[in-house]
């Protein structure tokens, strides 16, 4: 079997709780900013060394924010901001182009976050236009799936970090 080249997010849509058409989001706009992976991680410069680096802490991530714009404010959009024990699911259908004949499929991009929230901003009242109004969660889960397999999830309170469906993590929590 060849192997797919992702290609673009055909369409998607935003959750609350489980994907189905009662708990899809109304207003969300066109694009949502993912989340960003960075490593906590302490600077090492000692005696001998020919400077310093900063050496990653394996399976340990700073802050991650997400934040969701809507197009405008409604009550329905905002109330995910105090629904902090409910999780967001993002549904997406993802092209990828076969490079042996040039045909496009598509695949499910599933990703799952739970997180607190950090920061409502009500945008802008814009004459004939979007608003723009968001809501940052504060991430403490986040995975992400492609056709069922898992690429990532990294679930801060119970110490897991799964990259590349390798579990970074397995061996630290034996030891703890």
């Amino acid at each position: 079997m060849p192997k797919l080249i992702p290609d673009k997010v055909n369409n998607y849509n935003v959750y609350t709780g489980t994907a189905s058409a009662a708990n899809k989001i109304i207003g969300v706009t066109d694009e949502t900013t993912l989340v960003t992976l960075k490593s906590m991680s302490e600077t090492i410069n000692l005696a001998g060394m020919a400077g310093e680096i900063d050496s990653p802490a394996v399976g340990q991530y700073q802050s991650m924010e997400l934040p969701i714009t809507f197009s405008n404010v409604s009550s329905d959009t905002l109330s995910i901001a105090a629904q902090d024990n409910t999780p967001l699911i993002f549904r997406s259908a993802q092209e990828f182009v076969n490079p042996e004949d040039n045909t496009k499929s598509f695949q499910n991009r599933t990703i799952t976050v739970r997180g607190m929230t950090k920061e409502i901003n009500f945008g802008a009242l814009k004459k004939g236009g979007y608003g723009k109004p968001s809501v940052t969660k504060e991430v403490t889960y986040y995975k992400e799936e492609i056709n069922g397999q898992v690429c990532i999830e990294i679930d801060k309170f119970n110490g897991k970090a799964i990259i590349a469906g390798v579990d970074i993590t397995k061996d630290i929590l034996d030891y703890i």
